[in-house]
């Protein structure tokens, strides 16, 4: 739809406030002419109204008003005759008859004036023009008195020459044409047409001191002004947000009348989701036009061309003014989440996790989070846990890409397979005989470990279930149960579980204990209870209990064990006083046992002697090393001289020379002794890493093993971890016996086979030189 809007009263053209014409209703000083409207019924300067007849009934009306005039003069003769008949006097009876002689001469002036009247042949029609085109408004005028034509353009006269010299783009053209009527143009012709030409016009014929002016029908000339070039806003590539609507803009200025914007991608027309707003300028006439498509891009949009054209009737017949833009389709960054293999995860593996995608714009943050916390230093896009543990079984680790868009996440919930580990710490039970026991075994692990139950130095399993109850327990059925916990690819771990008999406690504490002045004295008193004790009390040597308050340096600690309890009274700082008995009293609900421990001054050496032992130690161990040095060298020697030697010969002078009895004696010494070293190294080995069941035999140098009121013999043990990682699980006290490596081969003199002297039967004598060999002979 266009909007024409033209102002009544066009003020920004100053030039044309001259002297050659004024506004409407003011009359010409020069020309005397009167700038009216040419209406129907137009108003002269006295405010009546001036009636225009047709030009065509004009003749016929004046010549009704001469023969009415005529009739009129010749009509007083017999009034003239009535008048004599008086008495009047002679003036009064001329004064009608000059009256209608003066009417008569001004109807035949009139008369005279209409059949020569000027008109308008041709008046200026409203046209358009484009800015910068030439365009002619018509005026002809005919029978012209001599009153000057002019131009008026919004109500101000241009002036009354043809070449108009104060608007050098205008010029009234035209020739002039004698004949029967006289015939004149007036048409004014406007070159390099420009906005500001965009009025109203109207050709004006002034008046004369005889004939009245005449003025034309007004004329409309609008000017057609195309739109400056479109633009895209954000162009020439466009960021567009795949998948949201996004509205896109594009605006063409100027225009007059008001542009029409047409939108197209990749060629094909846009019809849709469109929205158009106009601006009028400050001007009134160019208006701005802002065209909004609506978009929701997707992946296959991305570079294609958006184009916006720009159309209004000043372009009419022409190409419309173009512009375009290339989409950006952006996008968060699509993630995907791999490990750095597809393999089973076990504990304590090297595990990495890797985020890979694609993004636009590509500038990517990496964030890793562990059950939704964030992990700390893990910025890229490969996470690394160089020993995962079965903390992590069943965690979600998220990695999170982001960029200027959005951001993406991706999870993966962990598996992690690990070996068995005990729940909660050991249970043990103890009940009367004759009572029901249930002892309570209970593990995880992935996969869910499997469970037996076994009698300590047995091999039957008793159950395979958490829980192993013993409905009616008898004498025999008080001891260690072992509970173990196994899951397939990793170490099984064990537990040992006490039933115990209740009944009176009892201390098993060495009776004399040692400290020395100055030093930390720590007492120990071991209780076999069951139940636990209700309490443990320490008395001094006055028999006095130690109030650990006020005393300042004594202090006590307590600690369950799984047949009882142990307080360990501890003295810091022993004065010479300090020593001297302290009485243990312990106590549960079936009695009571007291014990005197008696703390002993340890002899401390001196300081001369300390050092004289370590400087004699360090001489002998000099001393061993260069004699092993020594030995080794010619024990080398020794080994070549009979390498030397003929085997069958050896081995025939050695049973020649050499007794079978003292021979076998010999090598099987050795051997066990051998196998005495083995046996105390296992056990050794086995001491530092812990027993598997959870324990390790708690040792003093004073005592060892005690027997329980009922007669069962009980070692003492101390809690340990339940797992020891990553040391494989061995448990020592399981073996129901050692077989020396010598009967496992048999009972056999010729240890050394006859084809290779390098490959023994079984394990060679520890010392080779309680063996006598055919070389020394």
């Amino acid at each position: 739809m266009r909007n024409i809007n033209i102002a009544s009263n066009d003020n920004s053209f100053p030039d044309e406030k001259k002297n050659y014409g004024k506004e409407n209703g003011v009359r010409d000083e020069k020309y005397n002419v009167n700038k009216v409207n040419r209406d129907p019924i137009k108003k002269n300067n006295y405010g009546k109204e001036n009636i225009v007849p047709d030009e065509k009934n004009l003749k016929s009306m004046l010549m009704k008003c001469i023969v009415l005039g005529l009739i009129c003069i010749l009509r007083p003769t017999g009034s003239i005759k009535n008048t004599l008949s008086t008495t009047m006097p002679a003036s009064s009876i001329l004064t009608p008859i000059v009256s209608r002689l003066v009417v008569v001469l001004y109807l035949t002036s009139v008369l005279v004036g209409v059949c020569g009247v000027q008109e308008f042949v041709q008046e200026p029609e409203d046209q358009q023009a484009t800015q910068g085109s030439t365009v002619v408004l018509q005026c002809v005028v005919k029978n012209r008195a001599n009153g000057p034509v002019q131009w008026t353009r919004g109500g101000f006269g241009l002036g009354i020459e043809r070449n108009l010299p104060y608007y050098p783009r205008y010029t009234m053209i035209g020739a002039t044409v004698q004949g029967a009527d006289k015939i004149e143009e007036f048409s004014l012709k406007i070159v390099d047409v420009q906005l500001e030409d965009d009025s109203r016009y109207q050709c004006q014929v002034q008046a004369t001191e005889e004939i009245r002016g005449i003025q034309s029908r007004y004329a409309n000339l609008e000017v057609l002004i195309p739109p400056s070039p479109p633009e895209i806003e954000g162009g020439p590539t466009l960021a567009v947000i795949m998948g949201q609507p996004t509205n896109i803009t594009c605006v063409a200025r100027d225009g007059k009348p008001q542009a029409k914007i047409i939108w197209f991608k990749d060629g094909i027309r846009i019809d849709d989701k469109l929205h158009e707003l106009t601006t009028v300028q400050s001007d009134g006439k160019r208006v701005d036009t802002t065209g909004i498509v609506t978009i929701t891009a997707s992946e296959s949009d991305a570079g294609k061309k958006l184009e916006c054209a720009a159309h209004n009737l000043a372009l009419q017949g022409k190409e419309p003014y173009k512009t375009y833009a290339i989409l950006d389709i952006q996008y968060p960054p699509k993630v995907q989440m791999v490990m750095d293999q597809d393999r089973v995860i076990r504990e304590y593996e090297s595990v990495e996790m890797f985020c890979t995608g694609t993004a636009n714009p590509f500038g990517i943050t990496w964030k890793w989070y562990r059950d939704g916390a964030e992990i700390e230093d893990a910025t890229s896009s490969t996470l690394k846990i160089s020993s995962i543990t079965r903390d992590y079984h069943s965690n979600t680790i998220s990695c999170e890409a982001t960029n200027s868009v959005g951001n993406t996440l991706k999870q993966y919930q962990l598996n992690i397979h690990y070996g068995p580990q005990f729940i909660g710490e050991p249970r043990h039970v103890n009940v009367e005989v004759n009572e029901a026991a249930e002892l309570y075994c209970e593990a995880n692990g992935n996969p869910a470990p499997s469970i037996i139950w076994r009698r300590k130095g047995e091999f039957r399993a008793l159950s395979s279930k958490p829980r192993l109850r013993i409905a009616r327990v008898g004498k025999g059925d008080f001891g260690v149960y072992v509970c173990t916990a196994t899951v397939l690819g990793f170490n099984e771990v064990s537990r040992e579980i006490y039933l115990t008999q209740n009944g009176n406690p009892e201390i098993v504490s060495d009776k004399m204990q040692y400290a020395a002045i100055g030093d930390r004295a720590m007492i120990q008193c071991l209780s076999i209870s069951s139940p636990k004790p209700e309490n443990m009390i320490w008395r001094n040597k006055r028999g006095e209990v130690i109030d650990y308050a006020t005393s300042g340096r004594f202090s006590a600690t307590e600690e369950d064990l799984p047949y009882g309890r142990k307080s360990i009274l501890q003295i810091l700082n022993v004065h010479e006083e300090d020593f001297g008995s302290y009485n243990c009293t312990v106590k549960n609900a079936y009695g009571n046992d007291t014990v005197l421990i008696n703390l002993v001054e340890k002899a401390v050496l001196p300081l001369p002697v300390i050092i004289g032992s370590v400087v004699g130690g360090i001489a002998v161990i000099f001393i061993i090393v260069i004699t092993c040095i020594i030995y080794h060298k010619c024990r080398h020697s020794s080994n070549d001289s009979y390498a030397e030697t003929d085997s069958n010969t050896e081995i025939k002078k050695r049973d020649k020379n050499e007794s079978p009895t003292e021979f076998t004696k010999s090598t099987l010494m050795d051997q066990w002794r051998q196998d005495y070293k083995y046996r105390c190294s296992v056990d050794y080995d086995e001491d530092q890493k812990g027993s598997n069941n959870g324990y390790s035999s708690y040792s003093t140098d004073h005592y060892s093993s005690q027997d329980f009121p009922n007669g069962h013999v009980i070692e003492y043990t101390t809690a340990l971890p339940d797992e020891v990682i990553p040391e494989p699980r061995y448990e020592t006290s399981y073996n129901t016996g050692y077989i020396p490596s010598t009967f496992r081969s048999g009972s056999r003199t010729d240890f050394i086979g006859r084809n290779d002297l390098h490959e023994p039967y079984r394990l060679p004598p520890a010392d080779l030189s309680t063996t006598k060999l055919a070389t020394n002979v």
